[in-house]
Order: C-alpha cells, then sequence, then structure tokens
C-alpha cells in the first residue's frame, strides 16, 4: 500500500472522511477499480468530502452535499480541479459567471486562480468527484461578486 501523505489544515466547516486513502495502491492493479458509491458519505449537519486518492500525481475525492449545503465559493491558487457530478443536482458558480445548474454526467474544469464554488439547492443529495492536478493543496475561501447568490 502507498505511504498516507501528510493532510493540509482542511476548514472546519466540512467534515473530511480520509478512511479510504490509500486504498486506491498503484501497486495492486485490483484496487485500481473501485465503486464510487463506497465514497458516497453523508452529514446532514455540514458537506463532506471523502478523500479517495491522494498519493499521486492526480488527487480523486468525492464531494457529497446534502440538500441546502455548500462547497462554500473559494479558490485554489496553484492546482486545478475537474469536477463531475455523479449524483443529484447543484448551482455551481464559475468565475464571475452568473451561477448555472449542473446535473448527473456534467463536468465542470476550474484552472488554477479561478474562483468557484458549487452548492445543493434541491431536496434530494448531490454528489461529485474532484479530480486535482498535482501541486500542494491550498483552498481560500472568497467573497462572490456583486450579484451572485449565496447560501
Amino acid at each position: 500500500m502507498s505511504a498516507i501523505p501528510e493532510l493540509p489544515k482542511l476548514p472546519d466547516d466540512e467534515k473530511v472522511i480520509p478512511d479510504f486513502v490509500g486504498s486506491i495502491d498503484p501497486a495492486d492493479l485490483s484496487s485500481l477499480v473501485f465503486p464510487l458509491a463506497k465514497f458516497q458519505q453523508f452529514d446532514e449537519k455540514m458537506p463532506t468530502v471523502v478523500l479517495g486518492y491522494v498519493t499521486g500525481q492526480i488527487g480523486m475525492v468525492v464531494w457529497n452535499l446534502a440538500p441546502g449545503q455548500q462547497n462554500d465559493y473559494h479558490v485554489h491558487p496553484t492546482t486545478e480541479h475537474l469536477h463531475i457530478i455523479i449524483e443529484g443536482e447543484c448551482e455551481y458558480t464559475l468565475g464571475d459567471e452568473p451561477p448555472f445548474i449542473t446535473r448527473v454526467g456534467d463536468a465542470v474544469m476550474v484552472p488554477p486562480g479561478i474562483p468557484h464554488g458549487i452548492r445543493n439547492t434541491g431536496d434530494k443529495r448531490a454528489s461529485y468527484v474532484a479530480v486535482t492536478s498535482p501541486g500542494p493543496y491550498e483552498k481560500i475561501h472568497v467573497d462572490r461578486a456583486e450579484g451572485q447568490s449565496r447560501a
């Protein structure tokens, strides 16, 4: 199994589940095919991120949002992200564009330095996979542009 790296300080307003870190191991080919459903874990009080793969050149986590929860508007200065919706619908804000709705099968590419946020405005739970580029993980909360909605 791959060594588990030290994780950066994460925000207190998110539930982080590291239980599966190391379960996807490039040295064990049988671990490289896995059900995303095992990473879909929800908490009714806080948005929940389940860490999947954090030891290689890319990272993979699954964000789980109960109705009304959000991964608030923030920016990653040096890493890019690909978000793929795997359950539910969410309102997504990317940069200074107006918010738009994302649904199962939609993907959003987020370049480094572009503020973004995603929230579950529906009445059903929602999940998305976040694939990240190599580099130090840094998440900085920022204010939304004038006129953008906020939970």
